[in-house]
C-alpha cells in the first residue's frame, strides 16, 4: 500500500477501535507503524466499499499472534468476526491471542475456531483493569 493509503486505512482502523472500545487502545500513529511492519498482516471486512472490521496478525518465529480483531458495533452479530477468522484457517502455524476475561462472546467465537484457554495474565488490560485469557490454537498440520 502507498503511505497515503496506509494513513487513510490507519484512520479507519482507529475509528473502528473507538467505536468498539469508546477509547481506542491504539493511537493512529501506533496503527500506522504496525501496518508498515513486514511481519504484520491486516485483513478487512467490508460493507460495500466501507471497512467495518479488521483482523491483524503478527508473524513470529514458528507461530502467529492475533493482535487485534474488531468489528463496528452496528455490524456485530452478523458473522463478520467469523469471516475474518476464516483467514486464519489457511495458516498452519500455531496461533495465540489475549482476550478480556469478561469477553465471553469473543472467547466463544475463538473456541469455534479451535482456540483453547491455556493461561491467565493478571491485570493485563487497563481502562478498566482486567485479566486476560491467553488462548491458543495449535498447528493445523496433521488435521
Amino acid at each position: 500500500m502507498k503511505d497515503g493509503k496506509n494513513q487513510e486505512t490507519a484512520a479507519i482502523i482507529f475509528e473502528i477501535l473507538k467505536d468498539v472500545y469508546e477509547i481506542s487502545p491504539w493511537s493512529k500513529e501506533q496503527i500506522l507503524v504496525d501496518m508498515n511492519r513486514p511481519e504484520v498482516d491486516y485483513f478487512f471486512a467490508y460493507d460495500g466499499k466501507e471497512i467495518v472490521g479488521f483482523l491483524s496478525i503478527q508473524h513470529l518465529v514458528g507461530e502467529l499472534e492475533l493482535t487485534n480483531l474488531a468489528v463496528k458495533k452496528n455490524y456485530q452479530g452478523q458473522g463478520l468476526g467469523s469471516q475474518l477468522l476464516e483467514f486464519l484457517t489457511k495458516e498452519e502455524l500455531p496461533v495465540f491471542l489475549e482476550v478480556r476475561a469478561s469477553n465471553q462472546t469473543a472467547q466463544a467465537l475463538y473456541q469455534k475456531f479451535g482456540f483453547q484457554a491455556v493461561a491467565k495474565r493478571k491485570n493485563y488490560y487497563r481502562s478498566p483493569k482486567e485479566d486476560a485469557i491467553l488462548m491458543k490454537r495449535e498447528s493445523l498440520i496433521g488435521y
